[in-house]
């Protein structure tokens, strides 16, 4: 073979063989879910329900206001909280739904108002039983959902106790600074086969899978997703010896803040009352000057002792304070009279007769 052709068959093999190009494989796309179609519908259901419930509250208010005769007037409060628990109900499906609640009216709210407010949105809000509560209250951005969270507790345990048992609600401050509100029942308890998933909602922040949602407990599932908007609240549920449930809800010292003080308002200034003038006629040359008066509604101090005994009363006398203004003023005027008219004044003594020097 020639040298050329020898050399062309050697650069041949140095050349690398054409590779083709091979193409990515294409990783199949996890399918996404597809939206629920009835999320928004049932989100727009809940609004007009909680419109329907504010407004017939508002006539049952005035019901309540203008009745008179009492026991009426039970049917009308008994009334009045079944709607304020389909409120609850309605606020709870729109909370479910992912839509928002717009509480126009958000404002600090004490503890002592939080745990009562919670309270009276249950069917058997008479058992409940309030213990010591920490003066403390509860930043306006979080209020009305520590107050939801709450409900749901209460309404938990005043369902699954016994009706003749108490629930007893309590807050107490922690050395971190937390405040954790307790409600104790004597129910029959936590299911042990629950407590898993229970943990897996109240921990997750997407809450457990949509399958494994239990009509049983949309409470705690409630409870679940309000809990999630706000970093350092926390419910837990334990056993309570030797039966009934403990449902601990924990708020964080950046939710928390002083209880407002209500300023007092300040008496009231005494009025200044004028008295209309008295005037009469003027008559000949008299000279009189009228002063108009004032009579002012001040407070009289009372003698009194502090030790609670009666003060021994003021000595009577009959001696009355004279004063000369009265009859300064009486000689003066009586003096211009006189002169105006040359009669001698009554002090004024008669020139002497000058007799012989």
């Amino acid at each position: 073979m020639p040298a050329a052709g020898r050399w062309t068959n050697w650069w041949r093999r140095r050349q690398p063989e054409p590779v083709e190009p091979i193409e990515p494989a294409e990783v199949p796309e996890e399918p996404t879910p597809p939206e629920d179609p009835w999320r928004p519908v049932a989100g727009e259901f809940a609004l007009r329900l909680l419109t329907l419930t504010w407004e017939a509250v508002h006539h049952i208010g005035e019901a309540e206001f203008r009745e008179q005769d009492s026991e009426r007037r039970k049917v009308l409060f008994r009334i009045d909280h079944s709607v304020t628990r389909v409120r609850r109900l309605a606020e709870n499906l729109r909370v479910l739904t992912g839509e928002p609640l717009d509480d126009p009216d958000q404002q600090v709210t004490s503890l002592q108002d939080v745990t009562h407010a919670a309270g009276a949105a249950v069917e058997n809000y008479e058992r409940l039983h309030f213990g010591p509560i920490a003066d403390l209250a509860v930043a306006a951005v979080a209020a009305d959902d520590v107050i939801r969270i709450l409900t749901e507790l209460i309404d938990n345990a005043d369902r699954y106790s016994p009706p003749t048992e108490p629930v007893t609600i309590a807050a107490h401050l922690t050395g971190d600074g937390d405040v954790v509100i307790r409600v104790e029942d004597s129910g029959i308890g936590v299911n042990p086969a629950h407590l898993p998933w229970i943990e897996r909602l109240l921990d997750s922040p997407d809450g457990p899978p949509t399958d494994e949602l239990r009509p049983a407990h949309l409470g705690l599932s409630v409870a679940g997703v309000l809990t999630h908007r706000h970093r350092s609240l926390r419910v837990r549920l334990v056993p309570r010896q030797p039966r009934g449930t403990v449902a601990m809800l924990l708020i964080g010292a950046d939710l928390l803040c002083e209880t407002p003080r209500v300023a007092e308002p300040e008496p009231p200034q005494p009025a200044v009352e004028a008295v209309p003038e008295q005037r009469r006629p003027i008559a000949g040359n008299e000279v009189t000057m009228v002063l108009p008066m004032q009579k002012q509604a001040m407070p009289r101090r009372v003698p009194a002792s502090v030790r609670g005994t009666d003060p021994p009363p003021p000595p009577v006398t009959t001696q009355v304070h004279q004063t000369t203004w009265h009859d300064d003023a009486a000689d003066f005027n009586a003096g211009v009279d006189a002169a105006r008219a040359k009669v001698p004044h009554r002090n004024e003594r008669p020139p002497k007769a000058e007799g012989p020097r």
